[in-house]
């Protein structure tokens, strides 16, 4: 009986062992099958509390549903964006017949045929219209990348009142800039800078000028009817080179004075004369880029200091709303041309559109009266609109797609214009450092993806050991300890039946 208290000890040690195991690994099982949001109320990286809460997993369960509703609530945009009747109207172009103007042409220039005209022959004042011819000029005598000096004598022959690029006396520009500025805002001052140029190429590429230019009018007083070019200032030496291309045209009935077209009794020409000294630019593929261009901005040079100084936009604005010469019109491009406009000249415009059978149509319509110039667009899309028309019943045969209509702007009639809709873009940018750029085939994978949406599926809620890294390596930790223990509790347990075996104890019963 002096044995029993050394097995009621061992006993008692071994229960207390099986305890703390027992409870260990019940606080093991439990805190791996807790989900994440089981933890929110006591997790420190969750900036969301569910303190107080009687049923926390209630809650968060209904939370998704409950932000979904606030986002769509606060969204800005998240209105009744239809239309309500904004918009433009379609637009009823006026008869031959009650277009004022001074006199059209309208010449087919791949069959040669005029299709449409009247006083063709007649003078008239081309004013800006003037450009088309001086930018030929330049086509034909300048390399568009030379970077060309702006002069005072240059700025000097320009007026304070009329339109202009914007240069300034000393500035150092390229050609190809002064193109741009001399026909899109139909800058003076680009005119006046490149006929200089274009009178030092030809003195130096080829020669002096004739000494015996015949005078546009030989003089009734008898003074000499011959006169010296090389004698005028460099604008006007310009003039006599012009005046000598219009001859090589075989043009009879025009006269310059000036590259830019300001009022002067002997500069005139006809609307037939200006539609072929367009066709003799339009052979100029530099030049067909630039009549067809809606805006361009000048790059930096020595007096401006950042590219975009100043952006420009065409003066023609059949450019920008073909439209408004109509769908049934067979008119497949407005390619682009000329306008011009001063008091004594009134309004024009020379341009150059394509018809769907293929067909190259040159349209120059002069002096609409100075009063009646916001008419100019109207005016100018009726002949138009007529010319081609014409030219398709001459050969009504589609050969190229494409309509006026399908270049329609902002402001067009109800149902051509852009849908309104806004589109919400996903972009993968910089702040993802294994970001690479998309290939073609991702990008057009990703437009498919944006413009087919896919609903979006629910993650199913993972336990604490996937979404919990740091709480899973504390519960290993735990159950290595618990392993400790059961493994020392069968060490000792085995030691106890040892001794008592080597010193004879025997385990009492009651």
């Amino acid at each position: 009986m002096t044995h029993r208290p050394c097995a009621t000890a061992a006993r008692k040690a071994g229960k207390r062992n099986h305890v703390v195991l027992s409870a260990i690994l019940m606080l093991a099982v439990i805190f791996a099958g807790i989900p994440k949001t089981g933890l929110l109320a006591f997790d420190p990286e969750t900036s969301e509390s569910v303190a107080g809460s009687s049923d926390t997993a209630a809650q968060i369960v209904a939370e998704p549903e409950t932000s979904a509703a606030t986002v769509e609530t606060n969204d800005p945009f998240a209105v009744d964006g239809s239309s309500k009747g904004v918009g433009q109207m379609d637009l009823q172009l006026p008869s031959l017949d009650q277009v004022q103007c001074a006199s059209y042409y309208c010449y087919d220039r791949t069959t040669g045929e005029v299709l449409l005209a009247m006083n063709e022959d007649k003078r008239i004042y081309p004013a800006s219209m003037t450009k088309i011819l001086t930018l030929a000029l330049a086509m034909e005598y300048l390399d568009p990348t030379e970077v060309i000096t702006v002069s005072k004598t240059a700025m000097d022959a320009t007026t304070p009142n009329s339109t202009m690029m914007g240069l300034v006396t000393g500035e150092e520009i390229e050609a190809n800039e002064l193109y741009f500025g001399l026909m899109l805002p139909s800058g003076n001052d680009a005119a006046n800078v490149l006929a200089e140029e274009i009178a030092k190429h030809h003195k130096t590429e080829r020669g002096a000028l004739p000494t015996t230019t015949p005078v546009p009018t030989p003089p009734a007083d008898g003074s000499p009817a011959t006169e010296d070019p090389n004698t005028f200032s460099l604008i006007g030496q310009f003039a006599y080179i012009a005046n000598m291309k219009i001859r090589d045209l075989g043009l009879t009935n025009s006269h310059f004075m000036n590259p830019n077209g300001l009022q002067h009794e002997k500069h005139y020409t006809t609307a037939k004369d200006l539609s072929m000294m367009f066709d003799y630019a339009l052979h100029f593929e530099d030049f067909c880029t630039v009549i067809s261009t809606p805006t361009h901005f000048f790059k930096a040079d020595n007096k401006h200091s950042f590219d975009g100084w100043k952006v420009v936009k065409n003066t023609n604005n059949l450019l920008t709303d073909p439209w408004i010469i109509g769908e049934d019109a067979h008119c497949a491009k407005v390619f682009g041309g000329k306008t011009g406009t001063t008091k004594a000249a009134g309004t024009g415009m020379t341009l150059l559109t394509i018809n769907e059978n293929g067909h190259e149509i040159i349209t120059c319509v002069c002096g609409i009266p100075y009063d009646l110039a916001d008419h100019q667009t109207v005016y100018v899309a009726a002949v138009v609109r007529e010319a081609n028309l014409r030219c398709w019943a001459n050969d009504p045969t589609h050969r190229i797609d494409g309509n006026v209509v399908d270049n329609r702007g902002y402001n067009a009639p109800a149902g051509e214009g852009p849908t309104g809709e806004r589109a919400y873009v996903t972009i993968s940018g910089h702040d993802d450092p294994n970001a690479t750029e998309p290939s073609e085939t991702d990008a057009t994978v990703a437009t498919e993806t944006a413009a087919t949406p896919t609903p979006a599926v629910e993650k199913e809620e993972g336990s604490l050991f996937e979404e919990h890294p740091v709480l899973m390596i504390v519960l290993i930790v735990l159950g290595l300890v618990a392993v400790a223990l059961i493994i020392l509790t069968v060490v000792s347990v085995s030691k106890n039946r040892k001794r008592r075996k080597r010193m004879g104890i025997r385990k009492v019963r009651f």
